[in-house]
């Protein structure tokens, strides 16, 4: 093969490539739509809670969290109904979405596969928080259960939101959703597991405060804290990591498009 034909090659193939990622490009870049429609659903919720943003001295959990977060929210059932026909909704918009995408692009994502798993483990809430219990209010206390974790604080709908996330990540082959899911999922249940929301055991405090010897020496020199945050900011936090990856996606998908 001589230089000329070998160069051709080259070429060929850089262009192959080039292809390649773009196909690829656009074959994901409608990701963003449903980041962006997971952010505004977190975001919305904080409109659940009693004091969503302003501080306050005190207030009143019911469990199951049926806004989310272990909070005061203004009426459980408009809460209960928020997320069970708000989720199903978004996910009714998503496919919907996704099928246009289908049609126009001939290219197809596994998005079912977000929508199953979302509506799996929604239902699997409902049917968990069907078995009666007796209803417990708990008063906003450092005291009320330090450190120790309950089963009962996860039965949040956060957590279906999570996992519809991390399917989402696999459908779409994006580490991006991946952290964000896994985001959502920690901070649900470091806030719903233990109370109040935003505990802080005694060897994070140390750390935090700069002092290693107690955790150094398994035993903690604080008693614990708290990071008191109201829900509007903890669900905001949540929610960075989607916005971030919607207008990372939307721009690639937009040069994907224009030939970029």
């Amino acid at each position: 093969m001589d230089q000329a034909s070998q160069g051709q090659a080259t070429q060929t193939l850089a262009e192959l490539e080039r292809l390649r990622r773009r196909t690829r490009t656009r074959a994901h870049g409608g990701a963003w739509l449903p980041a962006l429609g997971i952010t505004a659903l977190l975001l919305a919720s904080s409109a659940l809670y009693h004091h969503p943003f302003a501080s306050t001295y005190s207030i009143s959990v019911d469990s199951p969290y049926w806004a989310g977060l272990p909070d005061e929210q203004r009426d459980p059932l408009a809460s209960y109904l928020f997320w069970f026909l708000g989720t199903p909704l978004l996910f009714a918009a998503v496919g919907a979405w996704y099928r246009w995408r289908s049609r126009s692009l001939g290219l197809r994502v596994a998005w079912p596969l977000f929508v199953g798993t979302g509506l799996g483990v929604l239902l699997l809430l409902a049917v968990l928080t069907a078995v009666p219990m007796q209803e417990h209010q708990q008063p906003d206390s450092l005291s009320s259960s330090p450190g120790h974790f309950w089963l009962s604080g996860l039965l949040t709908p956060l957590l279906p939101i999570a996992a519809a996330v991390v399917a989402l990540a696999w459908a779409e082959r994006s580490r991006g959703l991946t952290v964000a899911g896994g985001w959502i999922a920690v901070l649900t249940v470091w806030l719903c597991g233990w109370f109040p929301m935003g505990y802080l055991p005694g060897w994070a405090t140390d750390i935090l405060g700069g002092d290693l010897t107690g955790p150094l020496d398994g035993s903690p020199n604080s008693l614990g804290g708290q990071v008191d945050w109201r829900p509007g900011i903890w669900l905001t936090l949540m929610a960075l990591p989607l916005v971030t990856f919607a207008a990372i996606r939307g721009v690639q998908s937009w040069r994907a498009a224009n030939g970029g």
